[in-house]
């Protein structure tokens, strides 16, 4: 019999849990992996509250449309697509699974698990050896041979050893990989080869597996990922798709891994006429949406106006997303050329509103021109979604505060609130200048996507305070959308929707007063466990 492999992607948790009981019995396989989990707990719990005060509030006609409207929740992972385009020019047969439906669907991945050879897990949604370990244990006892890749490897293999459950670890382009991997499998995995431009690490139980980076910073060499395999192996048709454009990022800033992700830190582009190729093609294959996942989809700039240019020339008729920095949105001509071309909602990273933070940041970006970002959006009806960082160094009430003044004057569509992360340890701000330069301390705990932290400003036992009352009063008085709450149907969200949306999500807020009480409980217990073991952990430093 011809072998086989499994693809595997998705993450441990996610917003369409098909019920309870499978997101609880996921989160205790996860808890059962480590210790120090107070600050990841309080993160989930500043998460899951406003999405589940929202699903029990009553929606209005205008906001049972707009979450009537098809969102992306059943769309592959453009690994899963990567993946099955090339194995199928490979001709070699797979199967495709979640990790949900290791949970919710168990009958369905033994039966395809017990028929497959090797597994090509993705670990690019999963934040952390917690999360991957339980999926992994799930996984091998079906005596398969387990292949370990995306974006998590990238910084795991410089601090994990390797553990028996998995066979290789994959680091960088899979594009490079997928045939040395096979090779591997058909000669009995005797013998593994990296590329040309790769390397091979042995350790006693795992094999670290390197690409090596492309030969120069074009990417048009890499191949078109083909939806059509995915989609004859669904048997449906996907109208929206994903789609990647660069690797890595220009720009250093001092929180951000991206610049280093798939072992590489130089920034390499496909060019705008690779780029008009592919989204003719996929146009004429019936696609009307595209969401960029690149890093920064805006630079070069050259390379954004030739690419609007040639949408708009070629007749392509698609909308897009993408992310973007906000001093490439400053022009009106570009950002009216951008909406021209399809544009569809932009998200910008705009972390903070105090300019002291984003100079220590490194964003080489201003507050006045997050604001006119904002508001160029807004001109030409482009959606807008912001992040914001809560707990960077510096970090104090005051910045915050002033964070919070710069919202209600910007006013986006959408945000998104994330708390300051250490979990990467080659990101700028960990490295040892900066350390000493804000009295920076950090747990090393690769069991936890928020390991434990404090600096000369704020402790990671205070953050969660800081995140859910600055969120609450995003929403109280009505000036942006919680991503956490809407983000899967912001492609088809327009500018009518704004007021019934906030009015919701206001009332999401306030009118629950018997389950307000049950969070705030909750908060309380989980505030009080952090604060415990932040202070045995610091007297551990000292």
């Amino acid at each position: 019999m011809k072998k086989k492999i499994c693809i595997i992607t998705g993450g441990l948790l996610n917003v369409h849990e098909s019920s309870a009981w499978n997101a609880i019995r996921k989160q205790i396989s996860q808890l059962s992996q480590g210790n120090h989990r107070w600050l990841e707990l309080k993160i989930k719990l500043l998460s899951a509250e406003p999405i589940l005060l929202s699903r029990m509030t009553k929606k209005s006609e205008k906001v049972k449309e707009y979450f009537l409207s098809s969102g992306n929740e059943n769309l592959p992972e453009l690994t899963e697509v990567v993946l099955a385009d090339e194995l199928s020019k490979l001709n070699v047969p797979f199967e495709i699974l979640t990790y949900d439906d290791l949970f919710s669907h168990t009958k369905k991945a033994d039966f395809i698990l017990s028929s497959c050879d090797v597994v090509f897990a993705s670990s690019t949604l999963l934040h952390d050896l917690s999360e991957a370990m339980p999926l992994l244990t799930r996984i091998k006892k079906h005596n398969v041979k387990i292949v370990l890749g995306g974006a998590l490897t990238g910084s795991l293999y410089k601090c994990w050893p390797g553990d028996p459950m998995v066979d290789i670890l994959a680091i960088g382009y899979g594009e490079f990989l997928v045939p040395h991997l096979v090779d591997w499998m058909y000669n009995g995995y005797e013998q593994l080869t990296s590329p040309p431009q790769g390397k091979l690490l042995k350790n006693d139980h795992t094999i670290f597996l390197f690409s090596g980076s492309p030969l120069d910073r074009n990417l048009d060499n890499l191949p078109t990922p083909d939806w059509r395999v995915a989609e004859k192996y669904h048997n449906k048709s996907f109208t929206e798709i994903y789609y990647e454009s660069v690797r890595g990022c220009p720009y250093r800033c001092s929180f951000c891994n991206y610049p280093y992700l798939f072992d590489d830190n130089k920034f390499r582009v496909k060019s705008a006429e690779k780029m008009a190729d592919d989204w003719q093609y996929y146009s004429d294959h019936g696609v009307k949406s595209i969401i960029c996942l690149d890093s920064l989809f805006t630079m070069p700039k050259k390379r954004l106006i030739k690419f609007c240019e040639l949408l708009i020339e070629k007749n392509i008729n698609i909308k897009w997303a993408c992310y973007a920095r906000a001093d490439d949105l400053l022009e009106d001509d570009v950002v009216a050329l951008m909406k021209k071309a399809g544009v569809n909602h932009l998200q910008i990273g705009l972390e903070s509103g105090n300019q002291e933070l984003l100079d220590a940041m490194n964003k080489q970006c201003t507050v006045d021109k997050n604001l006119i970002a904002i508001q160029m959006c807004r001109k030409h009806n482009i959606t807008s979604l912001v992040s914001l960082i809560v707990g960077f160094p510096g970090e104090t009430a005051e910045t915050i505060r002033e964070t919070y003044e710069f919202m209600k004057k910007a006013k986006p569509d959408f945000h998104f609130l994330a708390t300051f992360s250490v979990r990467v340890e080659d990101v700028p701000v960990l490295n040892v200048e900066n350390r000493q330069k804000f009295g920076l301390h950090t747990m090393k705990n690769p069991f936890t996507f928020a390991p434990y932290w404090k600096h000369n400003t704020m402790s990671c036992s205070e953050v969660g305070g800081h995140v859910r009352y600055l969120n609450e009063q995003l929403c109280n008085e009505k000036i942006s959308l919680d991503g956490s709450v809407f983000y899967t149907n912001i492609s088809h969200y327009v500018p009518s929707y704004r007021e019934d949306l906030l009015e919701y999500q206001f009332r999401a807020m306030n009118e629950h007063k018997m389950f307000r009480p049950l969070f705030d409980l909750a908060h309380h217990f989980i505030d009080k466990k952090l604060k415990k073991d932040v202070m045995n952990w610091e007297k551990d430093l000292n």
